[in-house]
C-alpha cells in the first residue's frame, strides 16, 4: 500500500483503524484488517469525517486512506467485489473531495471509474463512497453475522438515508435496504428482534409511500413486507397484520416476473389463509 503513509492519530477510532493497517505494514498480517470490527471502525471514522465536511473543515486525507487501505486489503484478499467498489468510490471521493488530488497509486483506478461515469462533484462522490462502504458492510454481515456489525449494519443505512434526497426515487430504494439489514439483524439478535421487526415494516411501508418509487422498488417492498407481516402476525395476532400480508402477497401475485413466481406467490397467499382460519379456531 504505497499510498499509505504514517502518522498519528487524532481520535481512538482512528488510533484503532491506524493499528490495524500498520499491523499490515510492519508485520504482513491481514488478520486485523479483515475482521468485521475493522469495519465497524471504518464506519465510526467515515461519520468523523463527514462531521470535519459539514463544519468546513478539510478532508482527512490520511484517515481516508487508512478506510481504502482496509477495503483494498478485503477486496484483495477475500475477492469482494463489494470491497472493491468500496475502495474505488472512497478514492473517488478523495479525489473530488481534494482538489482532484489523490494518491499516485490510486490513480489508475480512479481516471477508469470517472471515464465509466463516476461523478466527481463531492456531494454524490461522498453519495457514493458511502453506498459503496454500506453494501461491502452488508455482504460481510450477510455472510458472518458477525455480532461486532449488529450496530454498524442498520447505522451505515441510516446514514446512507441521511444523505440521499427525499425527493429522488433513489431514496425509496435506501429505504427497503435499511428495512432489509434490520430485518436480518431482528433474525439474528434477539435482544433486539422485535424493535427491530417493527422498524423494519416500518421503513418498507415509508417507501411504498414514497410519491416516486419505481416499479422494482414496489415489488421489492412486498417480498419484504409480506413475510415481516407473518412473523409479526405469529408474535402478536392482529389482524391489521393479516390483510396488510394479504395485501402484499396479493400485489406480489400481479407483480411477479414469470408464471412460476406467481404461481409461488399465490401458493404463500393459500397458505396464509389457512394458517389465520386455523388460528382462529
Amino acid at each position: 500500500m504505497a499510498f499509505w503513509r504514517r502518522r498519528e492519530a487524532s481520535s481512538s477510532v482512528e488510533a484503532r483503524l491506524r493499528r490495524r493497517v500498520e499491523d499490515y505494514v510492519d508485520r504482513h498480517s491481514v488478520k486485523a484488517a479483515l475482521a468485521g470490527a475493522a469495519l465497524a471502525d471504518t464506519s465510526q471514522a467515515l461519520d468523523a469525517m463527514l462531521l470535519q465536511r459539514r463544519r468546513g473543515a478539510a478532508l482527512p486525507v490520511g484517515v481516508l486512506a487508512d478506510v481504502i487501505v482496509v477495503h483494498r486489503l478485503r477486496a484483495t484478499e477475500l475477492a469482494s467485489a463489494e470491497d472493491t467498489h468500496a475502495y474505488v468510490a472512497l478514492a473517488v471521493w478523495m479525489h473530488a473531495a481534494n482538489g482532484g488530488d489523490v494518491a499516485p497509486q490510486l490513480r489508475p483506478e480512479v481516471d477508469n471509474a470517472i471515464a465509466r461515469g463516476a461523478e466527481t462533484d463531492e456531494p454524490t462522490a461522498t453519495l457514493r463512497a458511502l453506498q459503496g462502504h454500506a453494501s461491502a458492510v452488508r455482504a460481510h454481515w450477510l455472510k458472518t453475522q458477525d455480532p461486532a456489525l449488529a450496530d454498524t449494519v442498520v447505522a451505515v443505512f441510516v446514514r446512507l438515508l441521511d444523505h440521499t434526497p427525499t425527493e429522488e426515487p433513489a431514496y425509496a430504494m435506501r429505504l427497503l435496504d435499511l428495512a432489509g439489514v434490520t430485518a436480518s439483524r431482528s433474525r439474528f439478535m434477539p435482544s433486539v428482534a422485535d424493535s427491530d421487526l417493527d422498524d423494519a415494516i416500518g421503513a418498507a411501508e415509508r417507501a411504498l409511500r414514497h410519491p416516486r418509487i419505481a416499479s422494482p422498488a414496489i415489488r421489492r417492498a412486498h417480498q419484504l413486507l409480506g413475510p415481516l407481516l407473518v412473523t409479526r402476525l405469529e408474535r402478536d395476532g392482529a389482524r391489521s397484520d393479516f390483510t396488510r400480508a394479504v395485501e402484499s402477497f396479493n400485489a406480489l401475485v400481479d407483480l411477479a416476473s414469470d408464471e412460476q413466481e406467481r404461481e409461488q406467490c399465490q401458493r404463500d397467499l393459500i397458505s396464509l389463509k389457512q394458517l389465520y382460519a386455523q388460528w382462529g379456531q
